[in-house]
């Protein structure tokens, strides 16, 4: 019972200096937003091609 005790003492205080060591959280809004999103290009362009070879 006391190896459970020290175990979980051991995680908390690993996890809570990690999330000191963490930076602040930054904006995800951060950088371009232009981004072309290729694989919906890709999905509309296999359903295109599949409806076209049922007709």
């Amino acid at each position: 019972m006391v190896w459970l005790i020290l175990i979980s003492a051991i995680v908390v205080a690993a996890l809570e200096r990690n999330r000191r060591r963490q930076p602040h959280p930054r904006p995800r809004t951060s950088g371009s937003s232009d981004v072309q999103d290729r694989d919906t290009e890709r999905v509309i362009a296999e359903l295109q091609a599949t409806a076209g070879r049922e007709l």
